[in-house]
């Protein structure tokens, strides 16, 4: 077996075979003692997370170690009971030397001849000799006490290497971009998203992970993430391709289309969603991790579970609450028929068939501009005599009324404006169904005369 690659056992810091390894927010694992004598990533520069309670020793990766060394890192009998924590002269020196650092944002590498770190940057001679004033005195403290080993000459023994302790205990698989949680857990990144969406905490310890969950920090944990692809690269590269066709499959738009049961939707018109069910919740994060941003809306159909048709939206916009719902931003797309039903992961989808108004040409064409105008003129002129504080509230929530197009026939949906209209007028909503499935545009503008007609003749507002 070959020889673990340098760093990867290693604690950045201290440049020793990681001992008792907890996983910072950032993603990259120092030694419990070590950690505490520091505030920024050795690495990446980042703040170690302190403000997330009780990052604990990351249970697989210190699992992991006690199993492939169980002689590394393991004091003596005659200094166990001299062990403690770092000295308050040894952690003033980590501090300062991670505040030069992070002062000076400057990049670090890794120098093979000396193990040290390379500062290209004005505050290089400072930063490195704090760095080695640091690291001399953590290895001073260890020297007489502990058996360690340097991480470079340490290789996995081959009859302890198996895949399966790098499954997830949440999906039964292989790890796939691996996140350890501050209880010290680790599962696969989007285990644990969906695991957030039902109940803010561990699936297996149970701790309170709310504020974990407040700052959505997901970031892999490179240890094993490294781990796995240097040991078992045939299995990594199989997870990684069925992630690969899974993500292929949610990105589709035609079959097993996300389908959000909930309001009637229209093109061009927006629809602002409040985001709560876990369901939902995953839905939208898989749309945005797609790179597609839309899914389907239907309006409820007690038979059918959702309506034959309805409408893409689009994500325009999403804000995240602290709580793990989410306040999101869409705007209507293509109108659809729902061809067959499904269900996934507990949310809806369906095959869907795009719909387009029929074109027409000649004498029906110049019918239909003039009933368009005709329309349109009716519609300004009922809007225009609305009450102020009615104006007010539709141009809020849906914005002022489309101009009039000059080719009615320019959109396969037909003119914006009589989506809009169709969005505030008060209509039952099985008319509303009926307008939506419609491919006929004079069929549409010959009912809206007539609701507006009506409207105006009976002053309802």
């Amino acid at each position: 077996m070959e020889p673990v690659p340098r760093r990867m056992l290693g604690c950045p810091l201290c440049l020793r075979l990681l001992r008792e390894p907890v996983t910072a927010a950032c993603g990259h694992s120092l030694c419990s003692r070590c950690l505490s004598a520091a505030r920024g990533c050795p690495v990446c520069l980042e703040p170690l997370g302190e403000e997330l309670p009780g990052n604990r020793v990351n249970v697989l990766a210190n699992g992991l170690l006690q199993k492939w060394f169980p002689e590394e890192g393991q004091p003596s009998a005659v200094t166990e009971c001299s062990q403690g924590p770092i000295p308050h002269s040894h952690q003033n020196l980590s501090l300062e030397a991670t505040e030069c650092l992070q002062k000076g944002q400057v990049p670090l590498t890794w120098d093979d001849s000396s193990e040290k770190y390379l500062i290209f940057q004005t505050m290089a001679s400072d930063a490195t000799s704090k760095l080695s004033e640091e690291r001399e005195s953590i290895s001073d403290l260890d020297e007489d006490n502990v058996s360690y080993s340097c991480p470079c000459s340490l290789s996995v023994p081959p009859e302890l290497l198996s895949i399966s302790d790098f499954e997830c205990s949440v999906c039964a698989r292989l790890l796939f971009e691996p996140v350890t949680t501050p209880c010290g857990h680790t599962f696969c990144k989007k285990c644990v998203e969906r695991c957030m969406d039902y109940r803010p905490c561990c699936p297996l310890c149970k701790e309170d992970l709310r504020k974990f969950l407040q700052q959505r920090q997901y970031r892999v944990t490179q240890l094993l993430d490294s781990l796995i692809t240097v040991y078992f690269p045939t299995e990594f590269a199989e997870r990684k391709r069925q992630s690969e066709i899974e993500m292929a499959e949610l990105s589709n738009l035609t079959k097993d289309v996300p389908i959000f049961v909930c309001t009637m939707a229209f093109p061009g018109i927006s629809c602002p969603l409040h985001i709560f069910e876990p369901r939902y919740r995953l839905m939208m994060r898989r749309c945005l991790e797609t790179g597609t941003k839309t899914f389907g809306m239907c309006i409820y159909d007690g038979g059918k579970i959702f309506a034959d048709f309805g409408c893409m939206l689009k994500i325009e916009e999403s804000e995240n609450l602290p709580d793990g719902r989410s306040l999101v931003s869409t705007l209507g797309g293509r109108r659809f028929k729902v061809l067959r039903r499904g269900h996934k992961d507990g949310y809806n989808t369906a095959d869907v068939e795009y719909l387009e108004d029929k074109q027409v040409t000649g004498v029906e064409l110049t019918d239909l501009c003039h009933l368009h105008s005709r329309v349109y003129a009716q519609a300004r002129n009922w809007f225009d005599h609305l009450p102020s504080i009615l104006q007010r509230r539709i141009h809020t929530q849906h914005g002022p009324i489309p101009d009039q197009e000059e080719n009615v026939q320019a959109s396969p949906d037909g003119p914006q404006w009589c989506w809009w209209l169709l969005a505030v007028l008060p209509m039952d909503p099985s008319l509303q169904m009926m307008l939506l499935s419609s491919t006929s545009l004079h069929q549409r503008l010959t009912h809206l005369q007539r609701v507006l007609h009506y409207l105006v003749q009976n002053q309802i507002l």
